[in-house]
């Protein structure tokens, strides 16, 4: 049952903006904080990676609660409280002075923060808010709004470093995500009715994720999701370090980068319409071929043709791929505890391929080169293909 009143498409938005704002701060910026004109200058490429990867991890903990919470209550709690932590942590990280300033920083308060501010909170109001008929379309705008985030925050935060310090940018930015989402929890989200018609029992939640495990098709698709959340991290995390490492300037890294942004807008919009006509793992399976072709041309990445090829290719698929997760899923599992499966499946995801950032860190530390963690990369992305076209030739789930 969803509650009974027009789709509210201005709290869309404005959690949108959200979640834009949050992606651009830990996600986006992160990828300029780890180069050496930044927080590299001061601490080695492993513990930022470490810190950047614990994040996702702490974040991924937090999954199935928040999710929990959400069924119950709706997201505006949940956003208000990410926005506070994320302040605070990037306050925490621009004050740092040793290492385990950083893990602390990234593990105890981004990575919460990330949790109650990306995605999926926000795939989960849409699909308290919206009937299946409205869903593709809404959960288009969230990440065509989310979208916008590498294109404005990668400059952005490249320019913050260089004119003012990573430490004062780390400051600027924290305070912006910290004001968004208490804006938005305040004077959208409070005009939003609280989701009557979905609550959960916690006795309804018991033995979920045991069912969850008979289900084929969530199996196949979290495993496949594991090993794709893996190599993309590492990507994001790393990308702009890998074309400055082969000799381009960080700046021109930089704006390619929020070009790659730029294309993957209308994917975001245009998916959920191919996911209507050809299923949402498909196209899933088509997105993430591309992926593969993308990041193969990252494995020399010395030459203009292959950074651009790079970032064209990587930024279409990706911004394509985006919205098939939570697509696929409110096929499955839409409902009053939709929130709890997709935490299921998020917590699995991010516990294991979280990983990605700090195994690339250390693998590019261990070698002082690129070469074999972009290799590893794309062994990830070709193996979760397939593990998505299998999915494909499963018409029921098994339980």
């Amino acid at each position: 049952m969803k509650p009974d009143r027009r789709p509210p498409w201005g709290a869309v938005i404005s959690l949108s903006a959200t979640v834009m704002v949050a992606f651009g701060v830990i996600l986006y910026g992160f990828s300029i904080f780890v180069t050496d004109a930044a927080a590299g200058s001061d601490f080695s490429k492993t513990v930022l990676s470490a810190g950047y990867g614990g994040s996702v991890v702490a974040g991924g903990l937090l999954a199935i609660p928040i999710g929990r919470r959400a069924d119950r209550a709706g997201v505006r709690g949940i956003t208000a409280l990410g926005g506070m932590l994320g302040g605070c942590g990037m306050a925490v990280f621009a004050l740092a002075s040793q290492p385990w300033h950083v893990l602390v920083a990234w593990w105890f308060f981004l990575g919460p923060a990330g949790a109650m501010m990306f995605y999926e909170v926000s795939f989960i109001a849409v699909d308290q808010w919206f009937i299946a008929e409205q869903r593709g379309r809404a959960l288009g705008a969230v990440t065509l709004i989310g979208g916008l985030a590498g294109i404005i925050f990668i400059p952005a935060t490249e320019w913050l470093v260089s004119e003012f310090g990573w430490r004062t940018a780390s400051w600027v930015l924290g305070a912006l995500m910290m004001s968004t989402a208490l804006a938005t929890a305040t004077f959208a989200l409070g005009t939003v009715a609280r989701p009557h018609g979905l609550q959960v029992t916690p006795t309804r939640d018991r033995g979920l994720f045991r069912k969850l495990l008979r289900d084929r098709r969530f199996v196949l698709h979290t495993a496949a999701m594991v090993l794709i959340f893996f190599a993309v991290q590492g990507i994001f995390a790393h990308r702009v370090a890998v074309f400055e490492e082969v000799g381009f300037d960080v700046t021109v890294v930089a704006w390619w980068a929020a070009a790659a942004s730029a294309l993957s807008l209308p994917g975001r919009w245009i998916a959920p319409v191919l996911a209507g006509r050809f299923g949402s793992v498909p196209v899933q399976v088509v997105a993430t071929i591309v992926l593969v072709v993308g990041t193969a041309a990252m494995v020399d990445g010395s030459t203009p043709w292959q950074l651009a090829s790079h970032f064209v290719l990587f930024g279409v698929a990706f911004g394509a791929f985006l919205p098939l997760r939570a697509l696929t899923m409110a096929e499955w599992f839409s409902g009053g505890r939709y929130g709890a499966t997709m935490g299921s499946q998020w917590t699995v995801v991010t516990l294991i391929g979280a990983t990605g950032p700090a195994v690339v860190g250390a693998m590019r530390d261990a070698a002082d080169d690129y070469s074999a963690a972009i290799i590893l990369i794309l062994m990830a992305l070709a193996s979760g293909t397939a593990l998505l076209a299998a999915v494909t030739r499963l018409a029921s789930p098994s339980t």
